[in-house]
Order: C-alpha cells, then sequence, then structure tokens
C-alpha cells in the first residue's frame, strides 16, 4: 500500500521545465512526494498529478543570496525533504559555484562541483577532446579585440562564436554563426564580441548526436545513442523535437568513455557530438553534467538516470549492472514542433503553405513516437496545457505589419540545444 502524501520522503526539484516533469513522474512513482520550483522555461509541472506543490522562489538573475535564504527558509519548514535535485544548467551552475551558501542543507544530486565546473569550461573541454583523440573542429578563445582577430584566423570561415560561459548569451542568442570577414564586422559591432570571453569554432555540418549516459569513477555503466532528426528551427539549429536511437556502440560512444574517463566522471549526463552523414567525421560538442532536455528518452529507454543521480546523492549503493538502451525508439516533443513552425512563420523564415506542412509533419510523427517528452497518458494534462497555446488562433499567428526577414549572414549556433 502506497504511503499517504504527508509520510512520503520530499524531493524538490529546481528548474521548471519538460525534463523536471518526466523526473516529477518517475519520482512519484518510487514513492517520493515531488516539490518542483516555479522558475523555468515551459511550467508544465504545476499542471502534473506527479508534482504536490510548486515552490514560489525568487528567481537567480535577482540575486543569489535571496534565492539562498528563500531555499534554506523551505528546508526548515520541510522536515521530509530528502534530496535537491537541480535540474536545469543554471542551478548545477549555481551549486558548483556557490558551494559555501548551501552548507548544512539537504543532500543535492548534482556532480562534483569541480566536475561540473570542468564540463561547462567549453575550451577546457576541447583542449580535453583533442587530448583524448576526440575529433572536434578548429577552435580558440579570444577576450579583447586583438585576441579576436587571431582567433578567427585560426579557426577560418566560416565560425561559430559563443560565450565561454554556457549561461551567458550575446544578445539573447546562445551563438552567432559568421561566414565573412565583413559579417565579423557587423557582428562585433551588434554583440560587441571584441570586449567578451569567447569561444569560437570552425563552423561543422552534421546531425547532432547525444549519448546519454551514467558513470562511475570513469567507467561508463549506462549508455543510450540518440540522433536528433529534427529541430523546433528549420536550419537545424535549436532544440530536438523528433528523433531516433542507434545501438549504444561504435565511435561516439567510444569516445565518450574516453573523456569520461579522463574526467574520472561520476554521475549522469549527456555527451553531443556532430555527424556528417555523408563522409562519417565527427566533430565534439560538450558534455552536460545534469538531466537533459529529452529526458523522457532515456528513461523509457530504462537507463534510470534519475534514480542513479538520486542513489549517489543519498550515499546508496549504486547499481553497476551495465544497462544499454535499445536502437529503433522513436522519440518526439509535439509542443516544441508546433512552437518551431509557429515562430518560423511568424519570422518570416517559412509561408503559410510549409507551416501547415510542417504542422502535419509534426502531427504524424507524434503519432508513430513510441515516446513523447512531455505526453504520457497517465499525465496528460501537462501536454494538453502545452498544447492549447500551440492552438492555431488567428491573433496567435498574425505577423507583424513590418517583417524583418532573419539574416543569413549570422544566426543560433547549430551546437546549440538538446
Amino acid at each position: 500500500m502506497n504511503k499517504p502524501a504527508e509520510n512520503r520522503p520530499v524531493v524538490l526539484l529546481l528548474g521548471n521545465y519538460r525534463p523536471a516533469l518526466t523526473l516529477a513522474r518517475t519520482l512519484k512513482k518510487s514513492g517520493y512526494k515531488v516539490v518542483v520550483g516555479s522558475h523555468g522555461c515551459e511550467r508544465a509541472c504545476q499542471h502534473s498529478s506527479a508534482v504536490s506543490q510548486i515552490w514560489e522562489h525568487s528567481p537567480l538573475t535577482l540575486n543569489v543570496e535571496r534565492f539562498a535564504s528563500e531555499l534554506r527558509s523551505f528546508c526548515n519548514a520541510t522536515p521530509k525533504l530528502t534530496a535537491i535535485f537541480p535540474v536545469a544548467e543554471e542551478y548545477v551552475r549555481l551549486f558548483a559555484e556557490h558551494k559555501s551558501a548551501f552548507k548544512g542543507l539537504p543532500p543535492v544530486a548534482t556532480m562534483a562541483r569541480e566536475l561540473v565546473r570542468k564540463c561547462l569550461d567549453k575550451p577546457f573541454m576541447m583542449q580535453l577532446a583533442e587530448e583524448n583523440g576526440v575529433p572536434t573542429a578548429p577552435f580558440a578563445t579570444s577576450a579583447n579585440a586583438d585576441e579576436l582577430g587571431q582567433a578567427v584566423q585560426h579557426t577560418g570561415f566560416p565560425v561559430i562564436i559563443r560565450p565561454a560561459d554556457s549561461t551567458r548569451r550575446l544578445s539573447g542568442k546562445k551563438a552567432v554563426t559568421v561566414e565573412t570577414p565583413e559579417a565579423l564586422s557587423k557582428a562585433t559591432a551588434e554583440f560587441k564580441l571584441d570586449t567578451r570571453d569567447l569561444l569560437l569554432q570552425k563552423k561543422f555540418a552534421g546531425k547532432r548526436h547525444n549519448i546519454y549516459f551514467a558513470a562511475d569513477k570513469g567507467k561508463v555503466l549506462r549508455c543510450l545513442h540518440a540522433v536528433i532528426d529534427r529541430t523546433d528551427n528549420p536550419d537545424g539549429t535549436g532544440l530536438a523535437v523528433e528523433g531516433h536511437t542507434l545501438p549504444a556502440e561504435g565511435p561516439l560512444v567510444n569516445q565518450t568513455a574516453r573523456l569520461l574517463a579522463a574526467l574520472g566522471y561520476t554521475g549522469i549526463g549527456c555527451a553531443q557530438f556532430l555527424v556528417d552523414e555523408q563522409t562519417g567525421a565527427t566533430s565534439f560538442l560538450e558534455i552536460n553534467p545534469r538531466i537533459a532536455g529529452n529526458h523522457a528518452l532515456p528513461e523509457y529507454a530504462g537507463l534510470c538516470l534519475g534514480a542513479f543521480m538520486l542513489d549517489l546523492a543519498l550515499g546508496n549503493r549504486l547499481d553497476h549492472k551495465p544497462v544499454l538502451g535499445r536502437a529503433g525508439i522513436r522519440y518526439c516533443w509535439l509542443t516544441g514542433d508546433l512552437a518551431g513552425a509557429k515562430g518560423a512563420y511568424l519570422r518570416g523564415q517559412i509561408g503559410a503553405s510549409s507551416a501547415l506542412a510542417w504542422c502535419l509533419r509534426a502531427v504524424v510523427c507524434a503519432l508513430r513516437s513510441h515516446v513523447h517528452m512531455v505526453y504520457e497518458k497517465n499525465d496528460p494534462k501537462p501536454a494538453l496545457n502545452t498544447l492549447w497555446d500551440m492552438v492555431p488562433r488567428i491573433a496567435r499567428w498574425r505577423r507583424p505589419a513590418l517583417q524583418n526577414q532573419q539574416s543569413t549572414i549570422y544566426g543560433d549556433n547549430t551546437g546549440a540545444g538538446k
């Protein structure tokens, strides 16, 4: 018999977006009472039957000390709080960089702070990849005008430019792709590139491949290989909305294993690569030391990454039985797909007929997929509420009177998104 809600141990999830929803569902099935922080980019959790409470708190952008004080008050008022689980990257980084501010709190389900800081240091990870024979496109760093020019000479054009700190943005963009010297001058003026700490990398065209994993002391224990077939942007950048899985073996899995061994990695994460489908060439992108955006996929595949991370935080014995996710699983994110069609239409990237075709493909994909990022038949309200926001009412799909076409000179990073 299930324990009454008031007697269940409590887990607090920080970051209200779709992977927190999946995590909440799995934790509830394991007997936990789930509370989710109020701030996030999707806010589906408040509609889920798996979530007992939404904790209202200040955003980190307002004041870290204020958030820490509010978190401490919440912990004191919640005696059965068993663990805090940072889901969004901003909270993973928070606990890695402000350890002293959170002393005395319940266990935090995240990787060791030095490991997190290494993984979020993009230049360090690129260098680590080179040292361990993991292919990566030419890269360089820049902190001023002189270094920017030298960095571009090293990488050549076209080049992807992004902040060295992955939580920062270039006027709202994760990165920009610059095709020519003339475009570089324009981008420098617009984004003040010559006054920022930047990572530059030669543009590498290809599909994104994700290697989801759990590891202990550098040894891979659980693994799933997924391909992103489509994203929420017509040019292939952005967030995954459709994909499939491959056998958990081969070069990318081996390269991931080498990087994790070099890091002595203990915990969960997602390694990302770009793959040229024609030549087979690959380029390492990053390792995300956290729950991934498409967390529903590895959970469906049986990796149980959330439970692994919670066991690690609570000091429970880790299950070292190898788990390899099977090939042939199709996955989708319907609401993200429809939002992509809507956004591309409103930005003038596609016409009405293309937007309609996109929406039809999204529905067909949803009907054919084995796993959805938000929808679950036993907990349908989150998906229905987010889907309602995508209903093509005229006012929501009307373009502005003056629509500037998106520049083809520079735009979002091909490696952005999960």
